[in-house]
């Protein structure tokens, strides 16, 4: 066999590692949120709406738009999910004060203390499931998940 048909060969199993990569990953995640939206349900909440409260909590008075850059949502699923939050009265929309055509989202004071709750009760399955994994290997999961990510962004 010619060195170049073994060269050929090799990116072919390269792929097909990269490949099956992705399908294993898609089948840890499937899991983790299983898991994870078992718990949220405790308060009543979707994975989705999490991840909304959480990104407001921390971005303070986001627009629409970067809410959606943020999670990486499209417009429609995401105005469905702050609908839902707004009938919860976890949260609220109002005009921006700069720009009164872009609406800003905020946390009631009910939806701080559902969130506060919520990143509890994530703390602790977090902690449980770091548990069952060892710390060794949640830290490298995450570690290579970080480095992937930022490879991949480039």
């Amino acid at each position: 066999m010619s060195g170049s048909s073994q060269s050929a060969e090799r990116p072919a199993a390269r792929v097909s590692s990269l490949a099956e990569l992705a399908w294993s990953l898609n089948g840890i995640e499937r899991r983790l949120t299983a898991g994870l939206s078992v718990v949220l349900s405790e308060e009543g909440v979707s994975l989705d709406q999490w991840r909304i409260l959480d990104v407001i909590g921390r971005l303070g008075s986001p627009t629409m738009g970067e809410l959606a850059e943020a999670t990486g949502m499209p417009n429609a699923t995401l105005s469905r999910i702050v609908d839902s939050l707004e009938d919860a009265a976890s949260a609220f929309r109002l005009p921006a004060t700069a720009d009164r055509r872009r609406i800003t989202v905020h946390l009631s004071d009910r939806g701080e203390q559902r969130l506060d709750r919520i990143r509890a009760i994530v703390d602790a399955w977090e902690q449980a499931t770091a548990h069952r994994l060892g710390p060794d290997a949640a830290n490298a999961l995450l570690d290579a998940a970080s480095t992937v990510a930022r490879a991949l962004d480039d």
